[in-house]
């Protein structure tokens, strides 16, 4: 789901963009008009004086990259629900009829989910990367520029620190797959049963901790000071893979909720300090030659 309110972001910041690219004079003057059939009467120039303040460029040049890649993961991560659905279906067929053509199917339905991951880890680590840059965000604000700043980065880090669980979560689940499937297989080439659980159409169970909330190196924001608690969202009462993909695709439901409610609150902060970035006007009077 991609927000509203987040695309308004995005206008805003261009035109904190479009103001930093002001003559660097200060100065653009808008021509006299004349009217027809009359001598054109001196009318004042405009002097536009350019926002070169610390605050306007990091909306024109950090904010708005930042901005731009939360939107590309919330198209990313609103790609998984019906993929886990379709593979839960893959994994029910695969159970009653088996055959490799159903094999198939599901594989390629965890592949596509897989190729989610790789997009969504490289943009929160980028994100993070911006919003964690003293020089553009300082960590003890002082001016009214400087406090803003430090609001927006908090509220973005917030939005950020869900989209991270989201990203975790399907990590979490496409490793956990891949794990059962390896494990699967060398039990049927030891001619012994396959693991099954109960709750996933039969999904085999994972005998390694789930690395959801084991491995603290795994893509997202887990040591962060903004970190969000993947048991907080709900239907997720434990590990990923003993989570009934129903609740899995209700809980990505509510973090894209969860996700747009904090980008809404960035926003209200962002479109606050553009605002204050937009070139004013200042008429002065006209010299007649």
């Amino acid at each position: 789901m991609r927000p509203r309110l987040l695309l308004l972001l995005i206008a805003a910041s261009l035109v904190v963009a479009f103001s930093l690219h002001a003559p660097s004079s200060a100065i653009a003057a808008r021509p006299a008009t004349a009217k027809p059939h009359k001598t054109p009467s001196p009318e004042p120039s405009v002097i536009y004086h350019a926002s070169v303040r610390p605050l306007c460029s990091a909306l024109a040049q950090h904010v708005k990259t930042v901005i731009g890649m939360m939107m590309q993961n919330d198209q990313t991560i609103a790609k998984s629900p019906p993929l886990l659905a379709r593979y839960n279906r893959d994994l029910a067929d695969v159970n009653s009829n088996g055959g490799s053509d159903n094999d198939a199917e599901r594989d390629l339905t965890l592949y596509h989910l897989e190729q989610l991951v790789g997009p969504l880890a490289n943009n929160v680590n980028a994100m993070e990367h911006e919003l964690e840059d003293t020089t553009v965000f300082p960590d003890d604000p002082e001016s009214s520029d400087d406090k803003q700043l430090d609001a927006m980065r908090d509220e973005l880090m917030k939005a950020l620190a869900v989209q991270a669980v989201s990203l975790d979560i399907i990590n979490g689940y496409v490793q956990t797959q891949q794990l059962a499937e390896m494990q699967q297989q060398g039990l049927q080439d030891s001619n012994q049963n396959a693991i099954s659980g109960t709750d996933m159409a039969n999904t085999p169970v994972p005998t390694t901790p789930d690395p959801l909330l084991v491995d603290q190196h795994q893509a997202g924001l887990q040591q962060s000071p903004y970190a969000f608690d993947p048991l907080a969202v709900p239907g997720i009462t434990g590990s990923v893979g003993t989570t009934p993909v129903t609740r899995l695709i209700s809980a990505m439901h509510w973090l894209q909720q969860e996700t747009a409610r904090r980008e809404g609150l960035a926003a209200q902060t962002i479109v606050t300090a553009a605002n204050s970035c937009k070139p004013h006007p200042m008429p002065t009077p006209h010299r007649p030659k």
